[in-house]
């Protein structure tokens, strides 16, 4: 794994924690619509991510991670905006989805890493 792909799968992953930590205080109401797919997209950009370092052809599994995150900035701001997060919080993920998105893109560009 280049360092950018670990940086790639560590920040995610670390996000991940975070936003399931913020997802388990959302109202009962919306814990299974909501916060669900919000968990599911970042579980899905995940193992996107890291599928795609094990794989020969990564741009098919690049681009579905990406869909993930583009998903997942969506339900974020949705969730912002029906106050279920603080704009700390907002803030905060946002700045992180931003941050995958950029070391993704990268990697979308380069998918087989400096030779």
């Amino acid at each position: 794994m280049s360092h950018e792909e670990m940086l790639i799968v560590k920040k995610g992953y670390d996000f991940s924690k975070w936003l399931l930590h913020h997802t388990g205080k959302f109202p009962k109401s919306h814990r299974f619509s909501i916060a669900l797919k919000l968990e599911n997209g970042i579980l899905d950009f995940l193992e996107s991510a890291v599928t795609a370092n094990m794989r020969k052809e990564k741009l098919p599994l690049l681009r579905k991670a990406d869909e993930a995150l583009a998903r997942l900035r969506l339900l974020f701001r949705l969730s912002f905006e029906m106050e279920f997060i603080n704009i700390k919080s907002y803030e905060f993920g946002s700045s992180q989805i931003n941050e995958l998105g950029k070391l993704l893109g990268g990697w979308i560009k380069n998918p087989h890493g400096a030779k």
